[in-house]
């Protein structure tokens, strides 16, 4: 028997820690002859915390480097394909498979793997097909976290990458716990406690690298559902924005401060504005740019971001 090890991205979101949870139940679940073991590559976001502690599952391990070894550890890589979000040491481990619903990017494989890509508003949607694909219901326990993590990643379904199918999906797992998608999707992100988190961890807690143009890129976001307070420390957070590009060694740093009620984000940039200028058409200023309908980090920001540098 193998051991398989699951992991989402570094700096994990909900979605990132909830596909590794589910995805490993689901494969130890209809594969007897390896072991799925669901692990993560940082801290636990406030709403994952408590769903995983309300539905009775244990904190996936903390994973973030594969070292050197006489065998390859094998892992399954979710919500994630890019070498900047993954692994410390990924060449060190044999990928048997990703699970994924953002761009397909430069993780390679020496051997065939298996590669779910599937262009939804959350790798918990890929993951929710896949039970029904299998045949297999999940429990309640197993719905609760995966609706919960469908919300966050969709914004509560207001996101543009969200699909006929997150929708359809979302009702289902919705009606299978008794509750409505997007009331469940409101109490997800009200258990956050956003007001708590200082300047450093509104840049650093949702903040992946990209490699645009040649140059590494990091957009961020942080998402409340009243963006005044946050706006009040401007200041402290660009300062932050700074020292985490600065120490990191990116070229350029994005925030998206995203206003689910207002439906928009104020948009920051450190570091050189240009492919931000050019990507998003927009003047940076200190105060930020407001950008109405900006909820999608992955569709609206990253993606003409690349755009820009093509």
């Amino acid at each position: 028997m193998s051991k398989i090890y699951v992991v989402g991205h570094k700096n994990p979101d909900n979605d990132a820690i909830m596909s590794a949870v589910i995805f490993s139940q689901l494969a130890n679940a209809v594969d007897s002859d390896n072991e799925y073991v669901a692990c993560r590559q940082g801290g636990l976001p406030g709403e994952t915390r408590k769903l995983l502690e309300q539905c009775g599952f244990a904190e996936p391990e903390l994973l973030t480097r594969v070292e050197p070894a006489d065998e390859k550890v094998k892992v399954i890589l979710t919500d994630h394909n890019e070498l900047s979000q993954t692994l410390d040491g990924i060449e060190n481990a044999e990928v048997v498979g990703i699970i994924d619903h953002h761009r397909i990017a430069d993780v390679t494989t020496a051997q065939p793997a298996m590669f779910i890509c599937m262009p939804w508003g959350s790798s918990c949607t890929v993951i929710a097909r896949l039970f029904e694909i299998e045949g297999i219901e999940p429990t309640r326990e197993q719905a609760t976290c995966l609706l919960g993590a469908m919300m966050t990643d969709t914004v509560m379904l207001k996101s543009p990458t969200t699909t006929d199918v997150d929708r359809r999906i979302a009702k289902k797992l919705g009606d299978q716990i008794g509750r409505d998608p997007v009331t469940f999707g409101a109490e997800v992100f009200r258990s956050r406690g956003a007001d708590g988190f200082t300047p450093a961890q509104m840049v650093s807690r949702d903040i992946k690298r990209f490699d645009i143009g040649g140059k590494p890129v990091f957009i961020g976001q942080y998402e409340t559902v009243n963006k005044q307070p946050v706006l009040e420390q401007t200041d402290e957070i660009l300062k932050a924005m700074e020292d985490y590009r600065v120490a990191n060694g990116g070229a350029t740093l994005v925030l998206l401060v995203t206003d689910i009620i207002e439906e928009g984000s104020q948009v920051f940039v450190t570091g050189d504005p240009a492919i931000a200028e050019r990507g998003l058409h927009i003047t940076v200023t200190p105060e930020g740019v407001w950008m109405p309908g900006v909820l999608s980090r992955k569709k609206q920001v990253a993606a003409p971001l690349i755009a820009a540098a093509e």
